[in-house]
């Protein structure tokens, strides 16, 4: 099971506007894996929505003074319900009287409450589960890292490169999302990799054409990546250029995505 487990049915005619609020962000993250890297970005910055008892503090958002006492309602098992705005907290009329709420970072609330299992609208069409490991990969920022590797050609290495058997369609549609928001990417490209002197099995490698340092940009692209990976596999991201000479290899064939 993935960090986003949800099935509906997705548009793959998209494209990534890093604009949206967190609440669109969220509905369409949960059916394309190329909004969920900015998801996890976004999530911490924004305000977010929690339903207070008995806190005698004045509904919104508020400037709390040290030692102030927030008592924050939680679920029967522990979960406490977040919501990206206060419409979502009617959603399905689940709730129906007047409720005490607080809008608060969701960094600040994710410290604040450090263990605890969130459950993002969750009386709405669209929501996510936040269990207590994978809020403190947010709050580490390790949930974008970790997913791929980015191959940098130290000496001569024969290795074999080709396109792929089978064509990842899937991947490809998501990562073509993914790019769209991205001015410094200039093209990208597939390919099929195998180093018999490393011991790993063949993979799919990824030539990014871009200015500038493409780190940032391999761990979101990834993290998308990885969304379509079973356990053990991986990929590798390498930046094209006429340093390189797998870069020759890339620049003979058509770029799957080009700005």
């Amino acid at each position: 099971m993935g960090l986003f487990d949800f099935f509906k049915k997705k548009n793959s005619q998209q494209t990534l506007d890093n604009t949206i609020n967190l609440e669109t962000l969220l509905q369409k993250a949960t059916t394309e894996p190329a909004y969920r890297a900015e998801f996890y970005k976004r999530i911490l910055s924004e305000d977010l929505i929690i339903i207070t008892q008995n806190s005698e503090i004045p509904n919104g958002r508020k400037i709390l003074q040290e030692n102030t006492k927030v008592k924050i309602m939680s679920y029967a098992d522990g979960k406490i319900p977040v919501f990206t705005s206060t419409d979502r907290i009617f959603d399905q009329s689940v709730v129906k009287d007047e409720i005490e709420y607080m809008q608060m970072k969701g960094e600040n609330l994710f410290e604040l409450a450090k263990g605890a299992t969130f459950l993002i609208n969750p009386y709405s069409d669209y929501g996510k589960e936040l269990l207590p490991e994978e809020v403190e990969r947010i709050l580490s920022g390790e949930i974008l890292t970790d997913n791929s590797k980015t191959l940098t050609i130290e000496k001569k290495t024969e290795v074999q490169i080709g396109q792929p058997a089978k064509y990842p369609t899937e991947i490809i549609n998501s990562l073509k999302i993914l790019f769209s928001n991205k001015p410094d990417l200039k093209a990208a490209y597939l390919g099929m990799i195998f180093n018999p002197e490393s011991g790993e099995p063949p993979h799919y490698i990824f030539g990014l054409e871009a200015d500038g340092d493409i780190e940032s940009l391999t761990q979101e692209a990834g993290f998308t990546v990885k969304q379509f990976l079973e356990p053990n596999e991986f990929v590798d991201f390498i930046k094209v250029d006429r340093k390189n000479s797998l870069s020759d290899y890339f620049y003979s064939v058509e770029p799957f995505y080009k700005r």
